[in-house]
């Protein structure tokens, strides 16, 4: 598994916020109002930022040699939902930050102060997992070490395929 570009998540941030803000700026031309959430949301968010780096420091624990509860086979699918939560959360906040400039667009209305207050709360979260997610896709990272010496590709059983 490769590591996730960052240049790749800003423009997935990017189009969300494009796309974000042209269409709930359409709707609210057309008379709708932009898509409120609720403060849950942001909560729930935390707790995935939290127990993501609970398995990460598991996963680095392990990788290290140290003592962990994490078994070896389930450390990718922690670098898996690591990915999965980078991706989703540089969406989200594209899509976030739209919301923001429409919230601004909006500021003479009565629902603009409580949806940005909420706007930016979230936003702040899924920032926070961004970051999370970025630093335990880092831990999950394995140097192979690429040896080109015979010794190096040993395979399983203690055979050395190189040998005569």
């Amino acid at each position: 598994m490769r590591p996730l570009r960052k240049l790749s998540l800003l423009a997935l941030g990017a189009t969300a916020l494009l796309a974000g803000f042209f269409l709930s700026d359409l709707a609210v031309k057309m008379g709708g109002t932009p898509l409120q959430f609720s403060p849950i949301l942001t909560v729930l968010i935390f707790c995935g930022a939290v127990v993501l780096a609970i398995f990460g420091q598991a996963v680095k624990r392990l990788r290290d040699g140290k003592p962990s509860w994490m078994q070896l086979a389930k450390a990718p699918i922690v670098a898996l939902v690591a990915q999965a939560s980078a991706v989703w959360s540089a969406l989200f906040l594209g899509y976030l930050l739209s919301q923001l400039i429409l919230a601004f667009q909006l500021r003479h209305a009565e629902i603009a102060g409580s949806f940005a207050g909420n706007t930016i709360a979230l936003a702040l979260v899924n920032l926070a997992l961004l970051v999370v997610a970025l630093r335990v896709e880092s831990w999950c990272i394995i140097d192979d070490g690429d040896d080109d010496s015979p010794g190096a590709n040993v395979a399983p059983g203690g055979v050395n395929p190189a040998s005569p």
